[in-house]
């Protein structure tokens, strides 16, 4: 960790409208392929009529009957149509994809829930992760999840953002990892196991549809016994153990992850199983059948997020870069090469996911410099 001896810089992240831009562009590029275009082009292909049948092509039936609420099972059933032929595993290069992009998400659900909990985000909507969840479960995550990283750069481009309210409540800060373990990544994990029955993974997915929302129960129950002062002292720290401890349990899920998927995909004796199958869409098969036009969606779905979670890790390493400069005393132009070519690195060894949750964590070690100086910085000011 650099010493905290220089002052912090004044002014604002350089281009940060060009950045909230791009950001709102992906937005607009999720909806769409995953919704217009693809409600132009009747993709996927049958889906309606394969719902209101109530069987899947391949003869499987469509359960309906998974809370005895009929309004919120039909609703279940829908999504869980759509996951289906990926989870199952009756189209092979789905099942790889869905994989690689559900249990990489864990760490967007854990991301979000600490800048939720985050003292100076109280007056952002990067609060409220509820409505975010239900919105990328039922729109798509490649509209909303931009949305999300929108807000965090608006809220974050003024170099003042980074002078104060750093902390994360401890007693929120401890419950992070053990609540989207037990409450998103294990339920994400049983979608995958082998051997269940149909009607079981059906189950599964249907609960996987809500898990994201329920992931805020504990927080909402914490937050009747946890103080909303300001913490001050030596208590501004606490939390940082914990965080520690969050990030580098990520980064080692992604890296598994990423690496079963990649060895999964390599060994497979399926013609169709090629990288390129698995996670690039291609607008030859998009159009043939239910279950392409499904992974079509994943496809764009997956490879949006993903350029959102590398994009502010990027830009993530630039601005500490800029903001703690005593770290690296290179060129502007030179930083961003390093934010790059940094992200880059952690993408290829373990996917968005492992360079989003390790650059955050080294993110977090460099936000408490900041807040040290910035402090050191007003009280020179006040003698």
């Amino acid at each position: 960790m650099a010493p905290p001896s220089a002052t912090l810089p004044a002014g604002s992240r350089p281009y940060n409208a060009l950045l909230i831009t791009l950001i709102a562009l992906i937005s607009v590029t999720g909806a769409w392929f995953m919704r217009i275009s693809a409600i132009i082009h009747g993709v996927p292909a049958g889906f309606e009529d394969v719902v209101a049948a109530g069987v899947h092509p391949n003869g499987v039936p469509i359960k309906k009957d998974f809370t005895g609420l009929t309004y919120l099972d039909e609703g279940l059933s829908f999504l869980v149509t759509a996951f289906l032929a990926g989870s199952a595993g009756w189209h092979e290069a789905a099942y790889w994809q869905q994989f690689h992009f559900l249990l990489q998400f864990t760490t967007f659900v854990a991301i979000t829930t600490v800048e939720a909990c985050r003292e100076r985000n109280q007056r952002s909507w990067i609060k409220y992760t509820t409505p975010f969840a239900i919105l990328y479960q039922n729109v798509g995550g490649a509209v909303i999840v931009p949305l999300w990283a929108l807000l965090l750069f608006k809220i974050s481009g003024p170099n003042t953002y980074f002078r104060s309210g750093r902390t994360v409540p401890v007693t929120y800060a401890r419950m992070v990892l053990p609540v989207v373990i037990i409450i998103y990544l294990i339920p994400t994990i049983a979608i995958f196991i082998p051997g269940q029955s149909i009607g079981s993974v059906q189950s599964v997915v249907a609960f996987w549809q809500v898990v994201p929302v329920l992931v805020n129960v504990p927080f909402w129950i914490a937050s009747f016994f946890a103080s909303s002062e300001p913490t001050t002292g030596k208590a501004k720290t606490a939390d940082v153990p914990h965080l520690k401890i969050l990030y580098n349990i990520l980064l080692p899920i992604n890296i598994i992850t990423h690496w079963i998927t990649i060895y999964k995909i390599a060994e497979s004796e399926n013609p169709m199983v090629t990288f390129t199958r698995v996670f690039l869409p291609n607008p030859a098969f998009w159009k043939t059948s239910m279950a392409e036009g499904l992974h079509w969606m994943f496809q764009w779905d997956w490879l949006l997020i993903a350029l959102v979670f590398i994009i502010p890790a990027m830009v993530t390493v630039f601005d500490i870069l800029r903001l703690v400069p005593d770290i690296d005393d290179s060129s502007a132009s030179d930083k961003i090469f390093k934010g790059v070519y940094g992200t880059l690195a952690l993408t290829v060894l373990g996917g968005p996911a492992a360079a989003l949750a390790g650059i955050w964590g080294w993110r977090e070690e460099q936000m408490v410099v900041m807040e040290e100086r910035a402090e050191k910085e007003k009280d020179k000011k006040g003698l």
